[in-house]
């Protein structure tokens, strides 16, 4: 009779568990967003103007794949300047800026910036200057008015051009048209 009486008050008591269907996971979190493999190890991520254009692209690590679980926690820079340039050829790039290869730190976190006429890239860091302060998860934004400033129009690109960057531990890499602005 007890094993009765706790079978009863389990089965009322305890929720069934059910797997959640696309539609409540979309209302509980939003629609995906997509991802696309663009090498073995790296994922890219776009934003759209609204006029369907691609404007700004986002590049990062693989953690995981059908199969396999990946646990570099920065992208390989080679497989990286291999992706950006299948993703924007030099000759789509328009001449160097400038302010080309200027590296600004804040937070934790330092970001280079690399502007032609026609798109932006910017690499994404983590940078402490006292190695003994705890690293902490760190974030950062690519504020696409700030970043696409237009200033006189400087050498062409070169396959070369981010050569400083290959000993940094890049995070995250950013592609932004300049003439093109994101959302609806």
């Amino acid at each position: 009779m007890l094993a009765k009486l706790i079978v009863i008050v389990f089965v009322c008591c305890v929720p069934p568990v059910v797997g959640q269907s696309l539609s409540e996971i979309d209302r509980e979190y939003g629609k995906p967003t997509y991802a696309y493999s663009v090498s073995r190890y790296i994922w890219m991520t776009p934003e759209y103007a609204a006029d369907g254009q691609v404007c700004r692209m986002r590049l990062y690590p693989k953690h995981i794949d059908s199969k396999t679980d990946y646990l570099a926690p920065e992208l390989n820079f080679e497989e990286l300047t291999s992706v950006l340039n299948k993703l924007v050829p030099l000759e789509q790039r328009g001449q160097k800026k400038d302010s080309f290869g200027i590296t600004e730190m804040g937070g934790g976190v330092a970001w280079t910036t690399y502007e032609y006429e026609k798109v932006t890239f910017v690499f994404a860091f983590p940078f402490r200057l006292d190695p003994s302060i705890k690293e902490q998860p760190a974030s950062v934004t690519f504020p696409m008015d700030e970043i696409t400033a237009h200033l006189p129009a400087k050498t062409p690109p070169s396959l070369a051009d981010f050569a400083n960057s290959e000993s940094t531990k890049i995070q995250i890499a950013a592609v932004l048209w300049n003439n093109r602005k994101c959302g609806p």
